[in-house]
């Protein structure tokens, strides 16, 4: 099962203190199950921690597809050195996802305008020679930003209900700086989340509390870009 049970029993030897994992615990069961026997290790308080930041599904997806078994270590390793956009599709919204929601073509025209909007406003916090797969990853990034923002605003989705709110961030400087907030508010709780399951030393863990830190001056870059601009 993708290595689920060698994962989750490497985890749950750190959070209990073991010196060997013993993925056995987790074995027979299906990746719902591990988790559910995981969740329990790591007792209610911290559960409630990760849970407000990652979905059941999106603990699962991380686990399989960023990281990797250290064997000689029994730790897990981040296989990145920073959160690029597939990492944040992956993290999702926490109990609001953008998988199987689909936007109109009018709000996804609306979704990429934004995303190259905020590059630019942004652009002057990334070093200068970056790639051009470098920023359409970053562009990718941001859009999937902007879908999740909408779907967690709109709690009762239906096609053409995001299009007002997203009007909204190109029109009002209050907006748009409600949305940074949001990202950063986001970061912030996923940092705290991936300490809980990962450790305070996990690459993982540190590459939350960066983008926390980015998301941050992202704010001040785009009050600083649009103040340019209104007067």
């Amino acid at each position: 099962m993708r290595n689920f049970a060698v994962k989750l029993a490497i985890l749950a030897a750190r959070i209990q203190g073991e010196d060997k994992p013993n993925p056995q615990a987790f074995l027979d069961l299906s990746p719902d199950e591990m988790l559910q026997r995981f969740q329990n290790i790591l007792g209610r308080e911290n559960c409630g921690v990760v849970m407000f930041a990652f979905s059941e599904q999106a603990i699962l997806d991380i686990l399989d597809q960023e990281f990797e078994v250290d064997v000689d270590r029994n730790v897990l390793m981040f296989r990145k050195t920073f959160l690029d956009a597939h990492s944040i599709r992956l993290a999702g919204a926490g109990r609001a996802s953008s998988e199987g929601r689909p936007f109109t073509t009018t709000e996804q025209g609306l979704i990429r305008d934004l995303s190259r909007w905020l590059l630019e406003a942004t652009r002057s916090l990334y070093r200068g020679d970056l790639s051009e797969k470098r920023m359409a990853d970053i562009q990718d990034e941001y859009a999937e930003n902007f879908r999740v923002y909408a779907l967690k605003c709109i709690t009762d989705y239906q096609p053409g209900a995001a299009e007002p709110l997203l009007r909204s961030l190109f029109t009002s400087l209050d907006s748009m700086l409600a949305f940074c907030h949001s990202l950063t508010v986001d970061a912030m709780f996923k940092a705290d989340a991936a300490k809980v399951i990962f450790g305070d030393q996990s690459g993982y863990h540190q590459a939350w509390l960066r983008k926390q830190i980015f998301r941050h001056m992202m704010s001040r870059a785009v009050e600083d870009y649009i103040r340019t601009y209104v007067h």
